[in-house]
């Protein structure tokens, strides 16, 4: 099924005017195709990817291999130097190769220009992690001081939407690695974010991953760490005075705390607790009993 297409394209971006330099390095016709070596071609700044998945570098090395780059790199020219628009991974399958002379096409780009293309150009692939769409979303509200509905009609999304993705920076950074590992989805992401403890946050994401909670269940949960119920008063003892000594005498002997419970006048059940089979011989020999363990 081919893909919608997402926000502006190249054309509606960057500028048609021929960069006025020596016809050497810049052709008079901007959408010309020339050769330039590779190793020149400086990276962009504004990539939003950090990782690449270094399978499919390769397997777009093959394919250039045996039929050639059919789409040319797109760059710009910055204090004398080509800079990459766009084709981050075509540049690096072609590196792979060991060719020395690349096919690119030299555009007039500004900044903001250079930024929203970029990304436009991975949503459209859906190559970009969560993390990283919401930091170049950032880039353009920040550096650029592009308002949220402006970005959203460039990138073919909601104001809302991508408010909720730059909200996912606010994560402690824990959460920010599970969700960067898809150990946790965007929806058990935007939940957490309402808990403001940063470790109560980080627990929270660790038993979701755990207990592996759907995003209702993480709604659950974090409501009630919201709202926590009130831990019920303990019972005043109505225990004689008498026997409440007793219990307390008891208690410092056995080293855990003893119960009486009275039934009736003169009947009742005397409660020593215990934790673990060691726990349980310690008390049988303070009452003279051997274990049977």
């Amino acid at each position: 099924m081919a893909k919608k297409a997402l926000g502006k394209g190249l054309s509606a971006l960057i500028s048609q005017k021929a960069q006025q330099k020596p016809a050497s390095q810049v052709p008079p016709n901007s959408d010309r195709v020339i050769q330039t070596n590779p190793e020149e071609i400086l990276p962009s700044p504004f990539q939003p990817r950090r990782r690449f998945d270094e399978q499919q570098i390769s397997e777009l090395a093959d394919s250039i291999r045996e039929s050639g780059l059919i789409q040319p790199l797109v760059v710009r020219i910055v204090d004398g130097r080509y800079e990459l628009i766009a084709g981050e991974r075509r540049l690096r399958a072609v590196k792979s190769l060991g060719h020395t002379t690349v096919s690119v096409v030299v555009r007039e780009a500004t900044d903001q220009e250079v930024a929203e293309l970029t990304l436009i150009e991975n949503l459209q692939r859906e190559d970009l992690t969560p993390l990283e769409e919401a930091e170049q979303y950032q880039v353009l509200q920040q550096r650029f001081n592009m308002k949220q509905e402006t970005i959203a009609q460039h990138v073919g999304k909601s104001r809302a939407a991508v408010a909720n993705m730059i909200r996912l920076l606010e994560l402690e950074q824990g959460v920010k690695d599970m969700l960067e590992a898809s150990a946790i989805t965007i929806g058990h992401a935007k939940v957490l974010l309402q808990l403001k403890n940063p470790e109560q946050q980080v627990n929270a994401a660790r038993k979701v991953v755990r207990n592996t909670l759907t995003v209702r269940q993480t709604e659950q949960l974090v409501r009630e760490l919201l709202n926590p119920e009130p831990k019920p008063e303990p019972k005043p003892s109505t225990l004689p005075e008498a026997y409440q000594s007793i219990c307390n005498d008891l208690s410092r002997e056995f080293g855990t705390r003893v119960n009486i419970t009275l039934k009736g006048k003169s009947n009742g059940v005397i409660e020593i607790p215990y934790t673990g089979r060691e726990d349980l011989e310690r008390i049988l020999q303070l009452c003279g009993i051997s274990s049977r363990f």
